[in-house]
């Protein structure tokens, strides 16, 4: 059976991710990348994730407790080579939000060579 790793969810439930794909890259065939706030985490109830959403335990990848740069050196280091997507799990919404952070996100994953492309149409 694969598995999709979703990198803010298993660190929220108290994981590591990193390690998780380390040891079990060959059943991962989907990411989603995804951070979390530590500090927001510290202030929730376990397991009350909507609320905590609410609150903004989501972050952008850079912004958070999962170190993405390392879970970069292991996706290399086992050669991944399933689907990807970046979440970003966010509402209420303010309408301007999504787009800003998906800029810098994309410029974030770029930078650190999660990105290798600008075929993506992000201005």
């Amino acid at each position: 059976m694969q598995l999709c790793l979703d990198t803010g969810h298993h660190a929220y439930a108290g994981g590591d991710p990193v390690k998780f794909m380390l040891k079990h890259h060959n059943r991962v065939s989907y990411l989603h990348i995804k951070n979390f706030d530590i500090n927001v985490r510290s202030k929730t109830q376990k397991g009350a994730l909507a609320k905590a959403v609410s609150e903004g335990i989501m972050v952008e990848p850079n912004l958070g407790g999962v170190n993405m740069e390392e879970l970069l050196k292991v996706l290399i280091n086992v050669n991944f080579n399933g689907w990807a997507i970046v979440e970003q799990d966010m509402y209420p919404a303010p309408f301007d939000k999504p787009l800003l952070v998906s800029k810098r996100t994309y410029e974030y994953l770029k930078y650190i060579g999660m990105v290798k492309t600008d075929s993506f149409g992000i201005k």
